[in-house]
Parts: structure tokens; sequence; C-alpha cells
């Protein structure tokens, strides 16, 4: 098999770039926004950071549109800056990415485990849940490109549609009291940014369909579906988000759940409710996963092939046309982290952790569209950002300043206490830089010798030309 095969249309790029954010835990980070702010009043901080996104994802597509491959990221910040710092951005980006399939996982058990009960210990049926839903996916991933997208576009336009109904159903039954809700004194400027910074993580993921580039009927797909895909998570979140705070009794609210929406469809559709929400939030985790290995695992295989990681994570199947190597990998990855996930039960703690790394790479996107824009003003681009530098400019200055308050202030529970300072978020993901940066310097090179070396060897091998 030479290659991928470009057989991706536009539905499927917004079902993938959705999907990722199509999570239980987006559940979970939906609820600490109404938390943070006033819950009736929670779709202004979703919609300004699903604004401040699309700022975000008119960035992603210009730069899309110059390189338009599954290693794209890499390329730009290679172009923008050097070598050396694309690798390590790039490697610090994929893992702190797939990361979030801990959370995801640790959530997703709790959903299960509310619906089976414990057969074993708590431990052992949660493992036992996660494992069984990461194998599943890995499997579809590995039959091929258009199984695993026609399972992208049936679950995920499923939950888009789901969510909006139950949303506006709350809103025609029970109503929302938003006068009241203005006149609360936690409605403040610096409760709506902070609740912002973490609104970010209900959209985590929706750039990565840019690896998808080399698999599109036509690459100008992706910069496209990325915009189409926020705008139905700004709706759909803004929507369901503050009818599930609303749906909730305060003593609910004040109980530190880690499943508030299965809590709100108990008491707006009784038992039975619970139980749809149960099986929508088994389809969301499915979404989630199956969107992650998809573009992670084309990623991980441009990497590969551009001689950054192990030659064999380049090794496509004869028959399907799936880079499996490098989705075997993702599945293991992913096992492990759901397993310390559930030892150390920071789940919180990746969600605030990802909120923050997805908000520094639009920073460094943004900085790498103007460096080519200066650097090669002639190349032709098939989408352009409009007004000049002001967007990029303005993508800096917002997430650089979500990325600080992140990083100065403390994520609580429901009652207010303090359960970690998110500092510590920060000193994570330095040791997670560190590591990556010593990766570049050490382990690229020799991978790139072995490359070259194998290169001359076929040189030598070919026969001379005749005269």
């Amino acid at each position: 098999m030479s290659g991928l095969k470009k057989i991706i249309k536009l539905r499927t790029v917004v079902s993938s770039s959705a999907g990722l954010a199509m999570a239980t835990s987006c559940y979970l980070a939906g609820f600490q926004v109404a938390i943070m702010t006033v819950g009736e009043l929670a779709w202004i901080s979703i919609l300004i950071a699903g604004a401040l996104c699309l700022l975000s994802a008119a960035c992603f597509s210009e730069l899309t549109s110059l390189y338009p491959t599954a290693a794209g990221i890499k390329l730009y910040i290679q172009n923008a800056f050097n070598e050396k710092a694309a690798i390590s951005i790039s490697m610090f980006y994929v893992l702190g990415g797939a990361s979030i399939v801990g959370a995801e996982s640790y959530l997703l058990s709790s959903v299960l485990m509310e619906t089976v009960g414990v057969i074993c210990t708590p431990m052992v049926d949660r493992f036992f849940w996660q494992t069984i839903f990461i194998v599943l996916v890995g499997i579809i991933n590995y039959k091929g490109v258009r199984l695993t997208g026609r399972v992208q576009d049936f679950l995920t336009y499923l939950m888009l549609g789901f969510l909006v109904s139950v949303g506006l159903y709350t809103f025609i039954i029970q109503g929302v009291d938003m006068s009241s809700a203005l006149e609360s004194p936690k409605l403040t400027a610096g409760n709506v940014f902070n609740a912002t910074a973490i609104g970010v993580f209900l959209f985590v993921g929706f750039e990565w369909v840019a690896p998808l580039a080399e698999e599109t009927e036509d690459y100008r797909m992706v910069g496209k579906g990325m915009m189409l895909s926020i705008i139905c998570l700004s709706i759909t979140y803004s929507l369901f988000v503050t009818a599930m705070y609303s749906g909730l009794t305060e003593a609910q609210i004040n109980s530190g759940t880690t499943i508030p929406h299965i809590l709100f469809a108990r008491n707006l559709f009784g038992t039975a409710g619970a139980a749809v929400f149960i099986g929508m939030s088994i389809l969301a985790s499915f979404t989630s996963f199956n969107s992650g290995i998809l573009n992670n695992s084309r990623f991980i295989y441009a990497m590969a092939r551009g001689n950054i990681l192990p030659r064999v994570f380049s090794k496509l199947h004869p028959d399907h046309a799936t880079p499996w190597v490098a989705i075997f990998v993702l599945v293991v990855f992913a096992i492990i982290m759901s397993f310390f996930i559930l030892i150390t039960e920071q789940f919180l703690f990746i969600i605030v952790m990802a909120a923050a790394l997805e908000c520094f790479i639009y920073v460094v996107v943004a900085w790498c569209v103007m460096r080519l824009r200066k650097k090669f003003p002639e190349k032709e681009r098939a989408f352009k950002v409009p007004f000049g530098n002001l967007i990029p400019m303005l993508v800096i200055f917002i997430f650089s300043l979500l990325m600080v308050g992140i990083f100065t202030d403390a994520s609580r529970d429901n009652l207010g206490n303090v359960l970690f300072y998110n500092y510590w978020c920060a000193v994570a993901m330095i040791i997670l830089a560190g590591c990556m940066v010593l990766y570049t310097a050490k382990v690229v090179p020799i991978f790139q010798k072995a490359a070259e070396a194998r290169l001359n060897q076929r040189k030598r091998r070919r026969p001379p030309r005749k005269n």
C-alpha cells in the first residue's frame, strides 16, 4: 500500500473535529464552568470560549492550506522557527492531548458503575470497563478509515441532536431563571474570565482533525470543518450546560458529583431518562476515543515517516491502509493512562492541564501564522485569515492571558474547598516539555542517522545507469 486513502468527506471532517470534544469529561467541565460563574449564565463563558476558538481555528485553517499533511503542526512550527522546536512542541502536544483519555475513561467508568453497580471491586470493575472500550475503539480504527468515519458520523451527529433537544425541552418544560442570576454577586468579570479558560476544554481537540488532511477528498475541507464543528459545539454546550445546571438541586450541585448529567436526567425524566443518558455517555466516550485514536494515529504515522519516531510506527496495513502500529501503541498508552488516573483519581488535574495545553498551542499556531507570512509572503494559501495580523495577535494575547489565568487559579470542589493549586499543572507541563526537549536532542538524531544510512545503502545497491 503506497499511502493513505483520500476518501474522507466534509461531514466526517466536522464529526471528527467535534468528536474529541463530545466526551463524558465535558459534562463535568461544563458543570465546573457553571459553578465558577452563575449556572444559568454559563452560556456566556461557553460562547466566549467558542468565539475565541473560532479565531484560533482560522489560524489553523491558513496553516493547513499551506501544509495539508498528516504532520502539519510539526511543519508549521519547523518552517516558522526550527526543526528542534517543532519536534519538541509537537511531541509535547501529542502526549498531552493523548493523556485526556485517562480522565475520560475514569468518568466513563463512573457512569457505568452507576448503571451496573459493583460486581467485583470498584477498582477492578472500573479498569475492566475502561479497557473494554479502548480496545473496541482500537479495533474499529484498525479496520479502516471508511468504517471509522461512518461510526464517527453516526455517533457525533446523534450526540449533537440529542443534547440540543434535551436543552430545548428543559427550557420549554422547566424554564431558566435568568433575571435572578443577573443579580448574583458571583457574576463578575473575573469569574467569567476564569470560567472561559476552563470553557476552552469543551472544545479541546477540534484542531486534531488537521492530520486527516492527507485523507480528505479536498484538503480545504479541514479548515471549513473545524469552524463548523466549533459553531455546533458552542450552540450545543450553551444550551445543554445551562439546562443541566438549572435542572439540579442545590444539594446535588454541592455534592461533589462526577456525573451531574446523570443526576439531571434522573430529575427531569426519572429512571428511564437516567438510563438513556447513561447510554449517551457511553456513546460520547466512544465518540471521543474514536476521534482521538483516528487523528492521533495519523500524526504518529507522519512523525515516524519523518524519522522522529521509530520507523515501525509508519507501517500501513496492506488491506485497510491504516497505521496499525500507531493505533496499537495509542491503545496501550490509553490503557496505561487510564490505570494511572484510576489509581490517583486526579481526573480534574488532567482536565485543567489539557485546557492550559490548548491555550499554549493556540498561541504557538497564531505566532506561526505571522512568522510564515513574513518568511513566505508569496506562497499560495487556499485560505488566509482576514484583517492582516490582527486576529493572530488577538489569539496570542487572549490565550496567553487565559493560560496565565488557569495557572494562577486553584481547582475547588463544589463547596469551594481547594483540591489543588493549578500551578502544579504548570510544573507537570514543564517537566513533560523538558522530557521532549531531551528526546529531541538525544533520541531523534539516532533515528535520523539510521534513516540516512538506509538511504545510502539503497543508493549503493542501485545498478549503474547504462550510457
